[in-house]
């Protein structure tokens, strides 16, 4: 018989490494299908109005063009579409690629076919692979895959899913060879898994778009219905076990099935052999590592498969199986508590005892295989039926002892195999003793004895003893056939008369015969042994019903913490899915190896996670207590009490019940600390680690519901926003103060967990809330922030403008600082409301935003600012290329020649300014509240950055002692590199001394966020010019406020911050080349010189000022520039003499 995976076979290994890649396949699909954009749903109406134009099923491909015109006529739709890609078509090249694996591995799968066919590999047929063992699991196995792949893909991914997904990489990567051939495979079949009523000619229809040889398929359908493939009944001798034994077959028969459906339609007599080999006691089975089906709903439209298992459907019929399987459990479950009672299972006894503990456990995993199915039976009749007397306790009791029972059989056959060795060295060396000694005895030689010498006997002991040395535990066979000759000699020997009335004789023989005995035991126990519990103890069927008894298993935690000892060996057992998807790929040498084991190792981590997170969550719900009482009932001892308040401040009761709620604590994680280190699949499951993670994955969600849940601004006003702040602050103290207090009990860091999980929170709400600004999003699963043992909740929106609470949080701070509403009074480092009254927004909001989110809360506001600067510079620069250098493409160069150059003075300037301000005086408005928006933002970003530094001083003295020296030593290097730049190195840029500094600067607070560069863009043309006109027409109406030292507009019904607006010109000018600020500069300082010399000439007369007051404000203007930092003092000089500035008030 050809053996298919011997190394010089070429014909097996390409068969093998088709199977092993369709085992990679799956789990890339099902890896994938857990990440698909819920925006290829469309499943919310603000999705379909947003994304629907630029996203298409398959109806795009008869219109192309017109789809494609109808986007590119449309600018926001371009944007959008632009966006769209730039977010997505990584993601989206990954799944078509996906797709066209599948595709790739049939026609593959077709051509080794078809090689075998055509004679390709020399002396081997078709019929010599089904007759191969190896041969006839590895193309069943590769049929079986096949399918598997396309009932997941239309079961995990829809059809509309799928066709968008293809016609975006359409439309973004262009077509390809196989791209319509993929597109036919994978289109709509009009199946969705939230329905109950599946399409006409499901699956078939589906299974039949690409379909390996119908021939071929037959031939291992007969194979699969006649032998037993994967000879698994050597491991389930019982008649009763055989729908067990023949479950991996019989999911493969169910699917490959689908390829013929003919069979399933019409060929009776073979449905019925399927059946009654297959299912005659069980219609509910998994296919595929936990997915699971109900045969009497699947195969009810197929005439002769409905027909076929009525059978095992009639009504008395299932309710004799469903009684005979309750009886089971209940004896099962007695067996197994006589059996795992302290000192039962012994080395001994697994010695003796061997086939009875391998006949319990083969009863008990096909009793809780039938109860864990069939319990989910789709048929509600049915399941009422199997419910009657099958409790899901017992069945979980079934399943928490079968695995602690298979766990310590298998700890004890692994030892008794590692002892193997000298366990049988030892006895054989006992036992040629005792025949050696015997041998002496009867050699009449000893003094003190009277037995008559007996040279026959002691030869023949002293041959027994020879022959006892040369047994060999390495051949068993051989091995236990002496034994036994020994023994039988042994049992003959005492009929001699001169041993049969010696009782000390008689005493040496029977020991002899109990070594003997030992080392038939011992010589009996193989690695088969083991081999046949990982087959009977699997548990891949259950991989996904599983978790419908989780909430069971919470509550047995909850009874007794310690019962997470009896689910380690409950995980442990689980790790058989392991098994179906990487035996072939481990075989195959497969690259996918380490992918693959660690998809499925982590899915199996996480379940246990799952588990055991009912340990935090306790300790979280007792948490609460401790923080009630520690807010609201003890009273906090002052430095110095009286004697007679003692005993009002010793708090008994409180004190107690503080007690007992800690001690509740510290129980609840000593059975998880308990646990012993686990190897789940590849992952090393430390329960130290797990137990943290679990906590703070807890306290993660106790945050995150805090913070989502407080920071929501229904009224808009200061003090419902003071009210909510102050509230958060209350809450994370109390609850930082009792997990800091509870944290030396159950062993872990709090104050550092706190401060690492909150930090986490809040930068995934940063980058998360920024997705709005950026062309490419950041998916929440992608986030760097965010991970899978300890994720961060995503919570829907509560309104249309935020996604988060930062959002949220960071427009309630815009609201109140609202440009329109209030104006800033730099001397008072606040927003007062309009003539200077009531403070709006100032240090003691700063203040109470710092204490509330803490400083990391107050460094994300900052972020989020910063990206609200950066859309807002890049739309005002996209608004001077559309109006600026388009439509005044004209203009603008001629009035630039006309002032230039600056040094002197235009001849007709008043005219001059006057017909440029009132050519582009409709361009200003949008510009304006722009800028405003720009330089509010700006002042917000400074005010939190004061209080940041001025709360690191006050908090960690030494910290920002540390970073400011070093921050001031580095700018005098740069700048001395600047100076001197071959004697002066520039900070050495490998070390990334300056990208590690800067994170600690910008958390210090230690930054100037008015003089930052926010983007970077090329030169744009007459910029300078296009700006100082909008300062002339912005500045020159307003009037001076002398008593707050701004300037003020002389409507009040339009009220501006000029501020803001001044510091927003300020930003702007600084994101371009500083000779863009000098042009500005220059032209405002023609523009004062020209006034000044015309009201020389006509100088004013009466109480009139000296100087107009349109000339008075660009001197302001200019003065505030430099105040800020955006101008020096030097540059204005040298275009204005400083006597100008004499007029303005200090």
């Amino acid at each position: 018989m050809i053996d298919l995976l011997a190394d010089g076979n070429v014909a097996g290994k390409n068969l093998l490494s088709i199977v092993s890649r369709g085992s990679a396949i799956v789990a890339e699909l099902l890896r994938l299908s857990d990440h698909v954009p819920s925006v290829f749903y469309l499943a919310e109406k603000a999705d379909q109005v947003k994304y629907g134009p630029i996203l298409h099923d398959f109806s795009y491909l008869k219109n192309a063009e017109v789809h494609e015109s109808r986007i590119s006529g449309d600018p926001n739709l371009v944007d959008l579409d632009e966006e769209f890609r730039e977010s997505h078509i990584e993601l989206v090249e990954r799944f078509y690629r996906m797709f066209e694996s599948i595709y790739r591995y049939v026609k593959d799968l077709n051509r080794y076919l078809e090689d075998v066919d055509e004679g390709v590999y020399i002396q081997l047929r078709l019929e010599d692979i089904l007759v191969s063992e190896s041969g006839k699991q590895l193309l069943a196995e590769a049929f079986y895959l096949y399918g598997i792949m396309l009932i997941l893909m239309d079961t995990r991914i829809e059809g509309p899913v799928r066709e968008r997904m293809l016609i975006t990489y359409y439309r973004y990567k262009g077509g390809s060879d196989t791209h319509s051939a993929v597109c036919n495979l994978c289109r709509s079949t009009g199946f969705s898994p939230v329905q109950t009523k599946r399409p006409p000619k499901y699956p078939e229809d589906l299974f039949a778009r690409l379909t390996p040889p119908l021939p071929v398929v037959r031939m291992v359908v007969n194979r699969l219905r006649s032998d037993d493939v994967y000879n698994q009944m050597r491991e389930w001798p019982n008649p009763d076990h055989r729908c067990t034994a023949l479950a991996q077959q019989a999911a493969i028969l169910y699917v490959v099935l689908f390829f013929v459906p003919d069979i399933l339609e019409k060929e009776a007599a073979a449905m019925r052999e399927i059946v009654d080999k297959h299912f005659s006691d069980n219609w509910v089975i998994s296919f595929y590592m936990g997915y699971v089906v109900d045969l009497s709903v699947m195969w009810e439209p197929y005439k002769a498969a409905n027909a076929a298992l009525k059978n095992t459907l009639e009504p008395k019929q299932v309710k004799d199986t469903q009684k005979k399987q309750v009886d089971l459990v209940d004896e099962q479950l007695k067996a197994l508590a006589d059996l795992l009672r302290e000192g039962v299972l012994t080395d001994e006894l697994v010695l003796d005892s061997a086939g009875k503990l391998f006949h319990t456990l083969r009863a008990c995993n096909s009793t809780l295989r039938w109860a864990m199915l069939h319990r989910t039976a789709r048929n509600k009749k049915l399941r009422d039926v199997i419910s009657a007397g099958l409790s899901p306790d017992k069945i979980l009791l079934l399943l928490l002892h079968t695995a602690q029972l298979e766990f310590k059989l298998g700890e004890v056959l692994k030892r008794l195999l590692d002892e193997k060795g000298p366990r049988w060295g030892k006895a054989r060396q006992a036992c040629a003793s005792s025949m050696t000694e015997l041998a002496h005895f009867f050699s009449g030689e000893h003094a003190l004895t009277r037995t008559t010498k007996d040279p026959r006997l002691q030869e023949w002991f002293t041959k027994l003893a020879q022959e006892v040395s040369s047994l060999n535990h390495q051949d068993s066979t051989l091995a236990g056939r002496k034994i036994q000759q020994l023994m039988a000699a042994l049992e003959d020997v005492e009929q001699f008369h001169q041993i049969e009335n010696n009782a000390h004789v008689k005493h040496f023989l029977l020991e002899a015969r109990g070594l003997l005995r030992q080392m038939v035991r011992t010589v009996n126990i193989k690695e088969e042994h083991l081999i046949t519990l990982a087959a009977v103890a699997d548990l891949s069927y259950a991989f996904d019903i599983v978790t419908d008894f989780v909430p069971l298993m919470h509550r047995f935690i909850r009874q007794d913490p310690f019962a997470v000892l009896l689910l380690r060996a409950t995980f442990l057992k689980l790790a058989s899915v392991l098994e179906l998807p990487l035996v072939r790929i481990n075989q195959a040498q497969s690259e996918d190896l380490p992918s693959v084991a660690e998809y499925y190792s982590s899915q199996l981590v996480a379940f246990v996670r799952e588990v055991l997170e009912v340990v935090p969550v306790n300790m979280f719900q007792i948490l609460n207590d401790i923080i009630s009482t520690q807010t609201t009932s003890m009273q906090d001892l002052p430095p110095r009490l009286d004697k007679a308040t003692v005993k009002d401040y010793a708090q008994l009761e409180q004190r107690y019940r503080l007690a007992r709620s800690t001690h509740q604590v510290s129980v609840f994680t000593e059975g998880v600390l308990a646990m012993e280190t686990t190897l789940v699949g590849m992952i090393e499951v430390d329960p130290k680690q797990l137990l943290q993670e679990g906590i703070r994955k807890e306290l993660v969600r106790q945050m995150a519901m805090a913070l989502h849940g407080m920071l929501i601004f229904p009224n808009g006003t200061l003090a419902d926003m003071h009210v909510r702040l102050e509230k958060l602050q209350k809450h994370l103290d109390g609850f930082r103060k009792s997990f800091e207090y509870i944290s030396d009990y159950v062993n872990v860091n709090g104050l550092k967990i706190w401060q690492e999980e909150f930090t986490r929170i809040v930068n995934f709400n940063v980058e998360q809330e920024c997705n709005t600004f950026l062309k490419k999003k950041t998916y929440p699963w992608e986030s760097k922030y965010q991970s899978e043992a300890i994720p961060i909740p995503v919570y829907p929106p509560v309104d249309e403008h935020s996604r988060t609470f930062v959002g949220r949080l960071v427009r309630e701070v815009l609201l109140q600082t609202d440009r329109s509403q209030t104006i800033y009074l730099d001397t008072h480092s606040g927003w007062y409301e309009p003539g200077g009254g009531k403070e709006v927004f100032g240090i003691r909001t700063c203040s109470l935003l710092q204490q509330s989110v803490g400083p990391i809360g107050v460094r994300g506001i900052d972020r989020t600012l910063a990206f609200i600067i950066v859309r807002d510079l890049q739309d005002a620069q996209r608004f001077y290329r559309r109006q600026g250098l388009v439509g005044l493409k004209v203009f603008l160069p001629e009035f630039a020649a006309q002032l230039e150059p600056t040094s002197s003075l235009p001849a007709t300037a008043a005219k001059l300014y006057q017909s440029a301000l009132h050519r582009t005086s409709k361009l200003w408005p949008w510009l304006a509240d722009t800028l405003s928006r720009v330089g509010q933002v700006q002042l917000l970003r400074r005010q939190l950055a004061s209080e940041l530094i001025f709360g690191c001083r006050l908090d960690s003295p030494t910290l920002s002692g540390a970073l400011e020296v070093l921050n001031e030593a580095l700018l005098n290097d740069i700048q001395a590199h600047y100076a001197h730049p071959d004697s002066k190195p520039y900070p050495s840029e490998e070390k990334q001394l300056l990208p590690s500094l800067a994170p600690y600067l910008d958390t210090l607070g230690l930054c100037s966020p008015l003089i930052k560069i926010y983007i970077s863009t090329e030169p744009l043309d007459f910029l300078a010019h296009f700006l100082f006109l909008f300062a002339l027409a912005m500045f020159t109406p307003l009037r001076y406020d002398a008593t707050l030292s701004l300037l003020q507009p002389t409507d009040k019904k339009n009220p501006i911050d000029t501020t803001t607006l001044i510091i927003g010109l300020g930003t702007m000018l600084k994101q371009f080349h500083s000779g863009c600020t000098r042009t500005f500069v220059a032209l405002l300082a023609q523009y004062v010189r020209c006034h000044v010399v015309v009201s020389a000439r006509d100088p004013p007369k009466g109480n009139k000022p000296p100087l107009p007051a349109e000339v008075f404000n660009v001197l302001v203007l200019l003065r505030e520039l430099c105040k800020f930092g955006y101008i020096t003092r030097e540059l204005v000089h040298q275009h204005l003499p400083p006597y100008n500035f004499d007029s303005l008030p200090c």
